[in-house]
């Protein structure tokens, strides 16, 4: 397993590079490869729509498993179940 996160793309993104971005933001540079496409925003990004909160009772090993593998791909649980459930969802569509 690779040490990082791994990106959407699938780049593994370690702490050696976040280091690196650190440091050339910290000097008013582009990291190289960074692309300006706007301006900056600040707060929270906005939501596509509305979320609303659904609870669940999970058996606690279940519920290490989920916490797992959303560590593992870099996703908080919340937006891994979503993908979870979003994923189940499209395939009885």
């Amino acid at each position: 397993m690779p040490n990082g996160i791994t990106a959407e793309n699938g780049v593994v993104v370690t702490d050696e590079m976040i280091a690196g971005w650190e440091d050339a933001l910290e000097r008013d540079e582009w990291p190289s490869g960074w692309e300006n496409v706007g301006e900056v925003v600040e707060g929270r990004l906005p939501a596509t729509s509305d979320l609303v909160t659904l609870s669940v009772k999970l058996p606690a090993p279940m519920k290490r498993v989920i916490e797992a593998e959303a560590k593992s791909e870099g996703k908080t649980t919340s937006a891994y179940v979503r993908g979870v459930l979003a994923d189940s969802l499209m395939t009885i569509a």
